[in-house]
């Protein structure tokens, strides 16, 4: 079951749930409001062939939010980061979710990943990466400290044994922006 957000709070005072910074007003009924940080990476229209066994060969250009805007066009792809730095216990997984004023101008905010895994960055909460596209037909401003994203809290039955962090195949801890696929490593 999804956390109230009085358990939210109440894992919060715990430690089982970190989120640097954290302000009480973004706690709803059961998420809290996540915000776009200010590094982004868009991905160039290069032609070339994605190949998930090799090193993945996508080319981004980067943009920084800090001062202005950026203007995400129709079929465009990016990666963005979340202001917030998010940390889970071993017995508490998240998910991840766009909020309905973002879904309503058509940006998507994760293709796939809206899992947040027990144990994500428990020691050193880190930011989470957001998979964001527009279906809008016209350019959309996304801004640094916009409301992007919420994301909700579920308590496992008992606790993994190991959490994401501890897993020999964790690819993405200990992120400080947009990280870029590492699925090749799946194949080395």
């Amino acid at each position: 079951m999804l956390l109230s957000n009085a358990e939210i709070l109440r894992y919060i005072a715990q430690s089982d749930i970190k989120i640097e910074p954290f302000i009480a007003e973004n706690v709803g009924p059961d998420s809290i409001d996540i915000r776009l940080g200010k590094k982004m990476l868009v991905a160039k229209r290069t032609g070339n062939i994605v190949d998930p066994h090799k090193e993945i060969n996508m080319e981004f250009d980067e943009y920084n939010l800090e001062n202005e805007p950026f203007a995400i066009k129709p079929g465009d792809f990016a990666l963005g980061t979340t202001l917030e730095k998010i940390g889970l216990s071993n017995k508490i997984t998240g998910q991840l979710e766009g909020r309905s004023s973002i879904g309503r101008l058509g940006i998507i905010i994760h293709m796939t990943a809206g899992l947040v895994h027990a144990g994500w960055a428990h020691r050193e909460p880190s930011t989470l990466t957001l998979e964001l596209s527009s279906v809008n037909p016209n350019p959309v401003y996304l801004y640094k400290g916009m409301k992007i994203a919420q994301i909700s809290f579920m308590r496992l039955g008992e606790p993994t044994e190991m959490g994401y962090d501890d897993f020999s195949g964790s690819k993405y801890s200990r992120q400080e922006g947009p990280l870029p696929s590492r699925l090749h490593y799946e194949h080395k």
